[in-house]
């Protein structure tokens, strides 16, 4: 027997049809809590359990966490939405057997879970806000806690990886935050330009992290991001973006640098563009008021010495 202070438990996994990668749902006999696991490509088509839930979306280092009323409906929503683009699998967190009559404990799981996977760094955060800090009766966060330890232990038995794992971490170092993030622009700089020379420094090329978009960029000495040909804009903006996003989008736009990707919701650029900082590209390439965390430094190989 292995030393540890958990309680000895048996999870039982359920498995739906052939694919050992497929449908199934993961529950022990002394817990409230189930997961169901399934591949996001199937969730137009499962009967998931019914009642308000809590849910995470996942690929192999990005996750997003959710919660709902009704898991079934939220996660045909999320099939359309392109910043869910990057969910390959999707765990949802119910009540067994009966469901919860309210979504108390799906908003604490959120909120609790949110919290693990930041101190933990072992995959990126897709949340562009915090989750909610429930109101808990004092007589019910005991319940609430064994709910969050045996969703834990689910989750992990399910396949994520976000809270607890013997794996290295999938986030990426990011670029420096800057001191004001709704400064979109200082006044007296220089404004954007379009179709710049792009050289990328040795190794110090970026990526954007927003749930599936494609971008790269680099950042240059005196603080500018350079978004490089070929990076993906999202077609929409948020109505809580700055307006100067949708002014230059317009001016992209006008200056032919960007094409439509037809059918995907995303447009290309086709030139290098330099931005005023990363907060700002990021926002312009987003169309969301998202921060300069949203771009991370891609790995590079590394060379390795091998001594005969």
């Amino acid at each position: 027997m292995f030393n540890t202070s958990q309680a000895p438990c048996t999870s039982k996994i359920l498995r739906v049809g052939a694919s050992i990668a497929g449908l199934r749902q993961i529950h022990n006999n002394a817990s409230r809590i189930a997961v169901t696991a399934l591949p996001m490509q199937q969730a137009a088509n499962v009967a998931l359990p019914r009642g308000p839930a809590f849910y995470v979306l996942q690929n192999h280092d990005t996750v997003y966490l959710g919660e709902t009323v009704n898991a079934e409906t939220r996660l045909i929503k999320h099939l359309g939405d392109p910043t869910k683009a990057f969910a390959r699998e999707a765990l949802v967190v119910t009540a067994f057997p009966e469901p919860w009559s309210n979504k108390l404990a799906p908003v604490f799981l959120q909120h609790r879970f949110w919290e693990i996977a930041q101190a933990a760094g072992q995959m990126n955060v897709a949340n562009l806000q915090t989750p909610t800090i429930p109101a808990v009766p004092e007589d019910e966060r005991g319940e609430l806690e064994r709910y969050f330890e045996d969703a834990r232990q689910a989750l992990f038995d399910a396949g994520c990886r976000a809270f607890d794992s013997v794996f290295e971490s999938r986030c990426r170092a990011k670029v420096v935050v800057e001191a004001d993030e709704d400064l979109v622009e200082p006044e007296g700089c220089d404004p954007m330009q379009i179709d710049v020379l792009v050289h990328p420094p040795a190794g110090g090329e970026f990526e954007l992290r927003y749930t599936g978009l494609w971008a790269r960029g680099y950042p240059e000495a005196d603080g500018a991001f350079v978004v490089m040909p070929g990076s993906e804009f999202r077609s929409s903006i948020n109505a809580s973006t700055n307006k100067i996003v949708k002014t230059r989008r317009t001016q992209l736009k006008n200056a032919g640098a960007l094409e439509e990707i037809p059918g995907s919701g995303r447009e290309r650029l086709v030139v290098g563009v330099r931005f005023t900082s990363a907060s700002v590209a990021g926002k312009v390439v987003t169309g969301a008021h998202v921060n300069s965390g949203v771009w991370v430094q891609r790995p590079h190989a590394q060379p390795i010495l091998v001594v005969m």
